[in-house]
């Protein structure tokens, strides 16, 4: 299962060495510091601090709760009677990690922009190109087609902008999005029928009925009786049947424009 890359601070933390108490450095010395997966660690004045998750080379990254981590070089570590343990207190770690990952967050917002590449977790292979970016997430422009992947899903690398897949799992998830459209897009072929009724974007409210459907636009009679087109595209299967991509406003809207009459409040 592909685990989603969120952000991890890496830090120096010379705070954490500057803090360190010579009693902590001769402990270090005089044992072996057992940083395996599930181990606890403490801060410097023996509270919990996290669990170590992973260790990735000579980092180790520890959970510290409340969705932040934070990966610390294993040479920082030191020995207390209740396991390993850093130089620094957890509230200081916990400033540091915010205020790292603020950053972070400035410099995404920077690189999100449409044109910009994006490359693979491990930062060698170009995925595709950021096309525009909504609300709901990020549309991406690849070789496959174009897909959506939530913010969440990018961050900051060595290699600049970067999505938390390799280019296999990429890959495996572009097919599946590509079997889950043609699904949809067969199931929204075999609804378009005359007389089907054709419901909001969420499904809450009836925007019409099917008046004739071709390869390219769907004409659909509103309940007032006024015949409007609509692109193919636009239509969906949602949980309440079919669907056209248009809140009840916005369907309004169009149709005030196609007919020239004046939407209903």
């Amino acid at each position: 299962m592909r685990k989603l890359a969120g952000f991890v601070a890496t830090l120096s933390l010379t705070l954490a060495a500057a803090a360190a108490a010579p009693a902590l450095a001769q402990n270090a010395a005089a044992a072996t510091v057992d940083l395996s997966v599930g181990t606890k660690v403490f801060d410097s004045e023996g509270a919990e601090l996290g669990t170590v998750t992973s260790v990735q080379g000579p980092n180790v990254v520890v959970d510290l709760g409340d969705s932040k981590q934070i990966a610390l070089p294993s040479a920082s570590f030191g020995m207390l009677e209740q396991g390993p343990t850093i130089g620094a207190t957890k509230a200081q770690v916990v400033a540091a990690v915010d205020q790292a990952a603020a950053a972070n967050e400035a410099k995404l917002t920077a690189a999100l922009v449409p044109g910009a590449d994006v490359r693979g977790v491990n930062g060698e292979a170009v995925l595709g190109k950021v096309k525009l970016i909504a609300a709901d997430g990020v549309v991406l422009t690849t070789p496959a087609g174009e897909v959506k992947l939530p913010r969440t899903a990018f961050f900051m690398g060595s290699a600049g902008l970067q999505t938390s897949f390799t280019p296999e799992q990429f890959a495996a998830a572009m097919k599946e999005v590509k079997t889950a459209a043609a699904a949809d897009d067969a199931a929204v072929a075999a609804a378009l029928v005359a007389g089907a009724e054709v419901r909001s974007l969420k499904g809450a409210a009836v925007l019409g009925k099917v008046k004739s459907a071709s390869a390219d636009a769907v004409v659909v009679t509103t309940p007032a009786g006024e015949d409007v087109s609509l692109p193919r595209s636009a239509f969906l299967m949602s949980p309440e049947g079919l669907a056209a991509a248009y809140t009840a406003e916005q369907f309004a809207a169009a149709v005030a424009q196609a007919t020239g009459s004046q939407p209903t409040s």
